[in-house]
């Protein structure tokens, strides 16, 4: 295992569409997913929070997401959405390619993703809120898209620890 580095907005491999995962590589996927997993971690602990880490971030073109749900790594292959409840609502979001820099999107609130776990098992799981936010950014990754695509308003930028003195409540980093 090991840490990659980050690739940082500006970089064009961050808006290149990544490629669906093959079955025949699950063994390159395993061997990614605990090094972006490694590296997910890593950045938490030195930035003090995050969630989600998309393939292209740490340079590699694969559909992959690995999120860390309670402690424990959840990894996406070939995710996508299959539908959304039509809500759309303003979240704060961040993003480990431009760190120290918080923002306003709008995104839906509750959205069912279809992915293939390692097992290579066919998986739909829904989220609400702040989960539904994070798979909707991180699945944005492997498109090209960037969150800062979607800032609604520019005065809502501000720097982490400006987020945190002003809209930190008690929510998971």
């Amino acid at each position: 295992m090991a840490v990659r580095p980050i690739i940082q907005l500006g970089n064009p491999v961050l808006r290149q569409p990544s490629r669906p995962v093959e079955q025949s590589q699950l063994e390159e996927v395993r061997e990614l997913a605990r090094d972006m997993f490694e590296t997910l971690m890593d950045f938490r602990q030195q930035y003090g929070y995050g969630r989600g880490i998309a393939a292209p971030q740490v340079g590699v073109n694969l559909r992959v997401v690995v999120m860390a749900l309670d402690g424990k790594p959840l990894i996406m292959i070939n995710p996508r959405i299959l539908r959304h409840n039509g809500k759309k609502e303003l979240f704060w979001d961040s993003c480990f390619s431009c760190p120290n820099l918080w923002f306003q999107v709008e995104r839906y609130n509750q959205v069912t993703v279809e992915y293939r776990d390692m097992d290579w098992q066919l998986r739909v799981t829904e989220a609400q809120d702040g989960l539904a936010e994070l798979m909707q950014h991180e699945l944005d990754h492997l498109d090209g898209r960037q969150a800062i695509d979607l800032v609604k308003d520019t005065s809502s930028f501000c720097t982490t620890d400006e987020y945190f003195s002003r809209h930190w409540q008690d929510k998971e980093r």
